[in-house]
């Protein structure tokens, strides 16, 4: 039977899984329902949002990056695992661990360049969206791969919980 800690962690997962669902419906449903729109009024009344593209653009980023962050708490983002199919099932949890460290510190680098480019952005700011300058919006980008980073170390430290691959007879 878990410990009190353990229930409220398993909790306090589920309900950030479940407010990430939430999260990337409502974003989908607003990107959908921008770009309908969008092609209703340029098709039927030759006439459209002007900063409707670069927002869908946006969206498209905040999309991208919530859905990678949400599979990386799920656990079901995308695994190139050689050489843990062929290794010995004792191994496995090894490098699985081993591999959820590298994949940290890649999502760290990516976070802090993320950062750097928005840095950038803020210094030239040339494009704003709903006036609001862009680099606002690309702060998704350091963010996202900033909480990645945390879920893999956790993932490196904690127990291993994806499946052992199964081999063909």
């Amino acid at each position: 039977m878990p410990r009190n800690g353990t229930r409220a962690r398993e909790r306090a997962g589920r309900a950030v899984a479940a407010a990430e669902t939430f999260l990337l419906a409502v974003l989908v449903s607003a990107l959908v329902i921008l770009s309908a729109a969008q092609i209703v009024l340029r098709n039927f009344f030759h006439t459209g949002f002007l900063w409707a593209e670069p927002l869908l653009g946006m969206g498209l980023l905040w999309l991208t990056m919530l859905g990678a962050l949400a599979a990386t708490g799920a656990r079901r983002h995308i695994v190139i695992d050689l050489v843990g199919h062929f290794c010995p099932p004792r191994l496995r949890g090894a490098i699985g661990r081993i591999t959820a460290l590298f994949a940290a510190a890649a999502c760290g680098w990516l976070a802090a360049a993320g950062a750097r480019f928005c840095q950038f952005q803020k210094e030239m700011e040339t494009t704003r969206i709903l006036d609001v300058p862009a680099w606002i919006y690309y702060l998704i980008v350091p963010a996202a791969f900033g909480l990645m980073a945390l879920r893999f170390l956790f993932q490196a430290a904690g127990p291993a919980a994806r499946p052992a691959p199964e081999t063909a007879p």
